[in-house]
């Protein structure tokens, strides 16, 4: 119920927020500038969305045959995706965020937020083997 409310006070709110940073980075640094960085930002995000979800698959691809757990490449892909949504989306502060998302240190803080709050389950080590194991049911 907390977390509707929450979503609920972000829909209403982010569009208000939105327009508050367009006018007043409108009024710095000129509408043409402000308008000319969210186009710039959105096209950067469907970049990144198109290319880097590639690069990320094909990174996904090489530790799943080297045998190694690929929980990094699978955090930096949902990273990546997330940040390229809030840069595609117009507005100041979801391209501020999605900039942010980017960079890894602020990527670690946020899982160990989240880790701390149970919202991410790690299992262990990264460098495990994987072993895979098929079961037969015998009519013994």
């Amino acid at each position: 119920m907390i977390v509707n409310n929450k979503l609920i006070l972000a829909i209403i709110f982010l569009p208000i927020i939105e327009i508050y940073l367009f006018i007043e980075i409108g009024a710095i640094l000129g509408s043409f500038v402000t308008i000319l960085l969210t186009v710039i930002t959105a096209f950067y995000g469907v970049y990144l969305l198109k290319i880097g979800a590639f690069n990320n698959l094909r990174n996904l691809q090489k530790k799943m045959l080297e045998g190694i757990r690929p929980d990094l490449e699978i955090l930096s892909s949902i990273f990546n995706l997330v940040s390229a949504i809030l840069l595609i989306l117009p507005g100041i502060l979801t391209d501020f965020l999605g900039v942010l998302l980017l960079f890894r240190s602020i990527q670690t803080l946020v899982i160990s937020y989240m880790s701390k709050n149970k919202y991410y389950y790690s299992s262990g080590d990264p460098k495990k083997t994987i072993i895979d194991v098929e079961h037969k049911k015998s009519d013994d």
